[in-house]
């Protein structure tokens, strides 16, 4: 299969995982890094990211922490050394898309950690649902079921901002002019 892009060697497959990692702010995982990378260049896959960013563990470039939602990985100084050393080695174009990536990933990943929900059950068929953003609103929601329950969940986490905007609207409408209207 061909690939097309400006990253092919193993070395530049490093230097744009290190480098990219040196832009977020808090060690992540795996799957972020994937994420994080790959949006950056064709001209590599999944494999050939996966051999690389292992590489970088014993060399002591990247660290590992276990965390409660998994193991997460953050540069190391030697790593920001090299980084530094090799950064232009990178073509402009895939250090300007990594620093796009990572302005994205670091906003998903902190709107992600505002949303919250849960769900407590008041007896049989009686449910509460609380979906809420940090510091921004909350609501509770009684339901009848699990499914039902999971369903605004996923549709909270989802759509959160939305529902936000929908919330505020319906909140600040004047509904007493539209009374007014309905009845001359």
């Amino acid at each position: 299969m061909v690939r097309y892009g400006f990253i092919h060697s193993k070395e530049d497959i490093k230097f744009l995982i290190l480098f990219a990692m040196d832009l977020l702010p808090f060690p992540v995982s795996f799957s972020t890094v994937v994420d994080l990378t790959t949006w950056c260049d064709e001209g590599f896959g999944y494999f050939e990211l996966s051999e690389a960013f292992y590489e970088l563990l014993p060399s002591g470039h990247i660290t590992e922490q276990q965390a409660d939602d998994g193991k997460q990985y953050s540069i190391t100084e030697k790593g920001r050394e090299a980084t530094r050393i090799f950064e232009k080695q990178l073509p402009f174009p895939v250090r300007e898309a990594a620093q796009r990536s990572a302005i994205r990933v670091v906003r998903q990943i902190r709107r992600d950690a505002a949303i919250h929900t849960s769900v407590t059950e008041r007896a049989d068929n009686d449910l509460t649902v609380r979906m809420e953003m940090d510091q921004v609103f909350a609501v509770e929601m009684a339901v009848i079921s699990r499914a039902q329950a999971s369903m605004l969940e996923r549709t909270f986490k989802a759509n959160a901002e939305a529902i936000y905007q929908t919330l505020l609207s319906a909140l600040t409408a004047n509904y007493e002019t539209e009374k007014e209207e309905e009845n001359p």
